[in-house]
């Protein structure tokens, strides 16, 4: 779907010596197509200027992004603004305009756009009424009226209570059973290791690290269960059905609180040395802090 090889950009400095200001550093990986792909970082770390590449806003000083041929893309902004004379019809109108749709596929699929995002009722409301939430909304129906095939979203979550992030989540996970692409942006890391396929970790200009989906299950779990390392135990943890790790010095079983008690009887009647129970630190929010704490001085 995206392959993104050696990317730099650059942006010149205003001062004397026209220096150059490398915002994006060699960035290469891909994101297949029907997958849920998210890119998180701290503030400054490049992603909305990643996004703009992807979507042609501007160019990379060096090196290719490649999109599928002829996709369709809707595009959700970190801080979307619209004319706020409009109602909510005439920009889902604009926005289908725009992107070459008809009068009656339009009529199709307005209802069906407004029920997902939960603003059935407020076709005829002026933009100017809207609260910060429903602003957001109204930007998420604006990026997918058209049924595009690969869908951004740039930090979906702002501005949303609970309810709201709520219909944001269940909306990706519709669009992916669609068969489309999503890529987007968030620091809501709990969001993030639930609905993604993979993630990209970006910190000053640069991927430092993916995560697999393996590796996001297991950032679900908040406990870890130390066993002694032996060819037995191996096989055990391999059959238990829980999520582990192995090495030559031990093994990690990875529970949620609610599963410890039966984890532990597993262990038991297994005849396994339990060393130690501890809080995991495989957790996204650890392994994200562990990431990109080495480029701040005092810790982000």
């Amino acid at each position: 779907m995206i392959e993104i090889n050696g990317v730099v950009f650059e942006t010149k400095s205003g001062d004397f010596f026209r220096r150059k200001n490398k915002i994006l550093k060699n960035i290469s990986f891909q994101i297949p197509a029907n997958e849920i792909f998210a890119i998180i970082g701290p503030n400054g770390a490049g992603k909305s200027t990643f996004l703009k590449l992807i979507l042609n806003f501007i160019r990379p000083t060096s090196g290719t992004i490649k999109l599928s041929n002829s996709i369709s893309i809707g595009f959700l902004p970190e801080n979307p603004y619209y004319y706020d004379y409009l109602t909510l019809k005439e920009l889902l109108w604009f926005s289908a305009k725009s992107y070459g749709m008809t009068r009656s596929f339009f009529s199709d699929q307005l209802d069906i756009i407004i029920e997902k995002v939960g603003l059935k009722g407020h076709l005829n409301k002026k933009l100017r009424n809207f609260s910060k939430g429903m602003t957001q909304r109204a930007g998420i129906a604006a990026a997918i009226i058209h049924n595009p095939e690969l869908v951004i979203l740039d930090e979906p979550m702002t501005g949303l209570d609970p309810l709201g992030r709520k219909m944001v989540f269940d909306l990706i996970q519709e669009l992916k059973n669609e068969q489309k692409t999503i890529l987007f942006c968030s620091h809501v890391l709990s969001d993030v290791e639930r609905l993604c396929d993979k993630v990209a970790i970006m910190n000053q200009g640069e991927i430092k690290k993916i995560l697999t989906r393996e590796a996001l299950v297991l950032a679900q779990k908040d406990m870890e269960i130390i066993v002694e390392a032996s060819n037995k135990a191996e096989k055990l943890l391999r059959e238990s059905g829980y999520q582990y790790r192995f090495n030559d010095s031990y093994g990690s079983m990875y529970v949620d609180r609610s599963e410890l008690n039966s984890a532990l009887q597993y262990l038991s009647a297994n005849k396994l040395t339990v060393e130690t129970i501890k809080a995991s630190n495989a957790t996204l929010e650890n392994i994200f802090y562990e990431t990109v704490k080495g480029a701040y001085p005092c810790g982000l």
